[in-house]
């Protein structure tokens, strides 16, 4: 039987607290994302049809968000004085769609996405990361509701993938906190400063893709748009080769 949005509530009231985590409470946590799974599986699989009719130079991925990281940011969010309601968490499913396409293209599918879900009876908003980034994460979200649970599809340019896993590098070496915003587990000042240039370099690949959007909108050529981006990827895979093996290194 489903679990109600109270006893989700509930459990997720406990769950907030350091070190009264029960094994009782894991157990239907457990349950909780047996739950969740069961939606994801069913929502990739609609993406999956649409972007093959698509045709598109389109990657899916998915995951579900595991006890521990659950755990983890229903206590960092009660440490930092905002309690989370588990029962609205929106991303503990997730879906991701990124590929080479335009600003334009990734408006296309965030519509084409909702359309499909929205025909089926499910409830979709959107979140437009592009304009309002957290940390520089830029990206479109699509939540889609389906039975009363939240399957989040991320929806990627290349460059805006890129960065996210560049990030993503980074935050698993000096804490998955300054992905949110929170200082640094250790590191001080110098990873502040590599954050701030992280949060800079996402605006400028974003003014790129604007002005290629803008170009593109001229003369209709989607090859040229997509190239004016090419400097700034392949700096992005530079830094992305330093993380990797500061990464490496620490890991010996």
């Amino acid at each position: 039987m489903q679990m109600s949005k109270s006893a989700i509530q509930k459990l997720g009231k406990r769950l907030e607290v350091p070190g009264s985590t029960s094994e009782d409470d894991l157990t239907l946590l457990e349950d909780l994302l047996l739950e969740y799974d069961g939606l994801l599986s069913a929502a990739r699989g609609e993406v999956d049809e649409l972007c093959d009719v698509l045709e598109w130079p389109l990657g899916v991925t998915h995951r579900l968000k595991t006890t521990d990281t659950l755990v983890q940011k229903l206590q960092r969010a009660k440490e930092g004085g905002s309690s989370t309601n588990l029962a609205r968490i929106q991303d503990i499913a997730g879906i991701r769609v990124s590929g080479n396409i335009t600003l334009v293209e990734q408006d296309q599918l965030r519509d084409l996405i909702m359309t499909r879900f929205e025909a089926q009876g499910h409830r979709c908003s959107v979140k437009d990361r592009r304009v309002e980034p957290v940390v520089g994460y830029r990206a479109v979200h699509v939540i889609v509701t389906i039975d009363g649970r939240c399957v989040e599809v991320q929806v990627r340019t290349s460059a805006q993938d890129l960065w996210a896993n560049v990030f993503e590098r980074i935050a698993d070496i000096f804490g998955r906190g300054i992905r949110y915003g929170e200082p640094p587990e250790y590191g001080g000042q110098a990873v502040l400063d590599i954050t701030r240039s992280m949060e800079s370099f996402s605006a400028k690949l974003y003014e790129t893709e604007l002005h290629a959007y803008a170009e593109g909108a001229r003369n209709g050529d989607r090859e040229a748009i997509l190239s004016l981006q090419s400097p700034h990827l392949a700096k992005l895979h530079e830094i992305l080769g330093y993380v990797e093996d500061i990464k490496g290194r620490l890991s010996t």
